[in-house]
């Protein structure tokens, strides 16, 4: 066997093993910090009592249940990725408080699962492929293989993203007008508008939890020394939706102007009732074309087969016996 030979048998066995001990390794270091997660649960009172025993001082972001895979795993990893502090104002960060992600950790999460799926799937591709006897770096389409499932990795989590936040959205236009209601009834009853404001957000945390928890986010942020028009723009910059805007302007004029507030939020209380009837008539109206293709290609064979089968039948045993 000459030098040549001898080089191909080391390069084919070294490349499986390669791959095999990067998909083990990653798979370990997947497990344990998952595990690590869940398992490290010590109290906070006995890290503070093992710290001042220690004559350490505790630090003031301590690693605790819901932080310290964040503070271990997907900081680090998150800042690899991500640029420097634009981030906060950046088009991802928009899409990870339209899903319900306010937390500043959500888009260091984001980034470590991006560049953890980038890393692992095409791995364990790899590894499946091998066991399969082909290796996927040897042709070209194996080689694209990788690369498209790379690229679908890291685009993968944004998608998600963006069906989460488009399903968030619609349900919270859909509890909008109920929500609406509610706050006519309170104002009329008497209450201010961030007393209303707080009680409807209180009501609607059970039946309509995406709402609830906006509203109450703004009477947080009343309270919390925001001004009503910037608690109820920042309202409508977390929603992203028409309807809120819309409720913010008049909510901002009817307080500027000195106009009544409950007879400004029972108009934009009706307006928002009837989007509602001409949307479900809208959907109506469109049913009847979205059922087309199903019945064309689901329902009709199936009932020519029930009907014209038998005769298809009859018709070519009375042929066969006439041309025997």
């Amino acid at each position: 066997m000459d030098l040549g030979d001898g080089n191909m048998i080391i390069s084919a066995v070294s490349l499986p093993g390669l791959v095999i001990g990067l998909s083990f390794a990653t798979m370990v270091l997947l497990v344990g910090g998952i595990g690590y997660w869940f398992v490290d649960e010590t109290p906070v009172i006995k890290r503070r009592l093992r710290a001042i025993q220690t004559g350490v001082a505790a630090r003031g972001h301590e690693d605790h249940k819901e932080g310290a895979f964040f503070v271990r795993w997907a900081e680090p990893v998150g800042k690899l990725v991500l640029p420097g502090d634009n981030w906060k104002n950046s088009h991802t960060s928009e899409r990870l408080v339209l899903a319900g992600y306010r937390s500043h950790k959500a888009v260091y999460v984001l980034a470590a699962v991006k560049v953890a799926l980038v890393l692992t799937i095409p791995i364990l591709i790899s590894f499946v492929c091998l066991t399969m006897q082909y290796n996927p770096l040897r042709d070209v389409g194996g080689i694209a293989l990788l690369l498209s499932s790379a690229l679908t990795s890291f685009y993968l989590p944004d998608f998600l993203l963006s069906l989460q936040g488009r399903e968030r959205q619609a349900k919270i236009r859909n509890d909008f007008p109920d929500a609406m209601d509610l706050l006519v009834v309170c104002v009329e009853a008497g209450l201010s508008l961030d007393a209303a404001i707080q009680r409807v957000g209180a009501e609607l945390r059970i039946s309509h939890p995406e709402l609830g928890d906006e509203l109450q986010l703004v009477s947080l942020e009343v309270k919390a020394g925001k001004t009503k028009a910037e608690a109820l723009k920042s309202l409508a910059d977390r929603t992203c939706l028409q309807e809120i805007k819309s409720l913010s302007s008049i909510l901002i004029q009817a307080e500027h102007f000195g106009t009544s507030i409950a007879a400004s939020i029972t108009g934009h209380a009706d307006e928002m009732r009837n989007v509602r009837i001409q949307t479900a008539r809208e959907r109506a109206a469109k049913l009847p074309v979205k059922m087309a293709f199903p019945v064309m290609f689901c329902i009709f064979p199936a009932l020519f087969l029930i009907l014209l089968g038998p005769a298809v039948i009859k018709i070519v045993e009375g042929f066969s016996v006439v041309f025997r």
